[in-house]
């Protein structure tokens, strides 16, 4: 009996391991075949990335413009220099990620 339950989970395991490469196969062979973008909508989408990384890097350069001035000043004026400069940033970041995500919505399929 114990030979028996042995042999069937050889077995079984044999087929699973040869079967499993075929299934992943189909799987990505699937997802390879997804529809291509047209020209209008790549260089669309190179805009919107461009736009957004130059947002990006606005904000982080007024950041470090708002940081620099506010280390001159001292105590309670400094951390709220500092505080303003961090908050204008993240909101500075956030709206340039919603106008990315519009804008990539925005694009012709």
């Amino acid at each position: 009996m114990t030979r028996m339950l042995t042999r069937l989970a050889v077995a079984l395991t044999l087929v699973i391991g040869l079967a499993s490469p075929a299934a992943l196969a189909g799987q990505e062979s699937m997802a390879k075949k997804s529809t291509k973008h047209s020209a209008e909508h790549m260089t669309a989408v190179k805009k919107c990335n461009a736009d957004y990384s130059d947002a990006v890097k606005k904000a982080n350069d007024d950041y470090k413009a708002a940081a620099k001035d506010a280390r001159t000043k001292k105590g309670k004026e400094r951390t709220e220099a500092l505080a303003a400069a961090s908050k204008a940033r993240k909101d500075a970041l956030a709206a340039a990620r919603k106008t990315d995500k519009d804008c990539l919505a925005a694009a012709p399929k």
